[in-house]
C-alpha cells in the first residue's frame, strides 16, 4: 500500500560519497566537502553547520548558525584532543606522558565536575581512587577487568568477554 509520499532520493558522486539528500524536489540535508572529502558545510533547512579542520586533518571547529551549538577543539603537539569548548560548556582532556588519558574536567554554570583516570601499564582502567580510596587494586587479576562502576564482566574460559 503507498504512503503517498514522494521517494527519497540519495545524492552521492565519485566513489559513493554523500552530497545530500531529498524527498522527492524538497532537498533534506546537502554537503559540501573539501578535496578530502570531508565534510565542510552541511545544510539542512534554515541550519548550516561548518565544519573546520586543522592543518594535521584534527577536527578544529564545528558552528552552526545558532550560537548554542558552537564548538572550538583544541589539540597538542602530541595530537591529542585537550580541550572543547563551547558557549555552555568547556571539557578539558588531561594525559600521561605515555598519552594515556588520566582525567576529564568539565565546566559550565554551575558545574564543576574533575573525572580523574588511573591505569597500569597494560592500559586497563582501575577503579577511581577518589570514589574508591580504599581499594587496594593495583591490576586486574588475569589482565581482565571484572568489574567497573557500572558493569560486572564474564569472561568464558578462553578469555573471551
Amino acid at each position: 500500500i503507498p504512503d503517498s509520499l514522494p521517494a527519497v532520493e540519495w545524492l552521492t558522486y565519485g566513489s559513493g560519497y554523500l552530497a545530500g539528500m531529498k524527498l522527492g524536489d524538497t532537498p533534506l540535508v546537502e554537503y559540501t566537502r573539501d578535496r578530502l572529502h570531508r565534510e565542510t558545510l552541511r545544510s539542512f533547512g534554515r541550519y548550516e553547520l561548518t565544519t573546520a579542520y586543522t592543518p594535521a586533518g584534527q577536527l578544529q571547529s564545528q558552528h552552526l548558525n545558532s550560537l548554542l551549538s558552537d564548538r572550538d577543539y583544541t589539540w597538542n603537539d602530541n595530537g591529542e584532543l585537550i580541550r572543547i569548548s563551547s558557549p555552555r560548556q568547556t571539557r578539558s582532556y588531561s594525559y600521561s606522558t605515555t598519552g594515556r588519558l588520566t582525567g576529564v574536567h568539565t565546566t559550565a554554570a554551575n558545574l564543576d565536575i574533575r573525572i580523574p583516570y588511573a591505569t597500569y601499564p597494560a592500559g586497563n582502567r582501575l577503579p577511581d581512587p577518589e570514589l574508591h580510596p580504599d581499594s587496594t587494586l593495583s591490576m586486574w587479576p588475569d589482565n581482565r577487568i571484572a568489574r567497573d562502576a557500572h558493569y560486572l564482566y564474564r569472561y568464558d574460559r578462553h578469555g573471551r568477554l
